[in-house]
């Protein structure tokens, strides 16, 4: 039985996900909701810096293949197989080449 939290690509995926929707959401409402120069919007522009450098973070520690090791940094929430090993991440079998 696979653990609620296994710390694996799945699971760095979707927390960069997450990470980067809070990120815009946090850069949008500094923009739109509040008034130039006031506290609020630089408190909104720090916290959106915070969660984009904490998604950083996040791929570097949790998005790797799970086969070969190698980071996936460059598309890590669209990619499906791993760049280096050709093997998919969910099932672990070869992809074939595509023409």
């Amino acid at each position: 039985m696979k653990a609620r939290f296994d710390r694996t690509f799945e699971y760095g995926k979707s927390i960069a996900r997450y990470l980067v929707i809070s990120a815009v959401i946090a850069g949008l409402c500094a923009l739109f909701f509040t008034q130039t120069g006031s506290y609020a919007q630089l408190t909104l522009i720090l916290v959106s810096t915070a969660l984009l450098v904490a998604t950083v973070v996040v791929i570097y520690k949790y998005c790797r293949c799970p086969y070969c090791g190698k980071h996936i940094v460059a598309g890590v929430l669209r990619v499906s197989s791993c760049p280096s090993c050709r093997r998919d991440l969910s099932t672990g079998r070869k992809v074939k080449k595509s023409r």
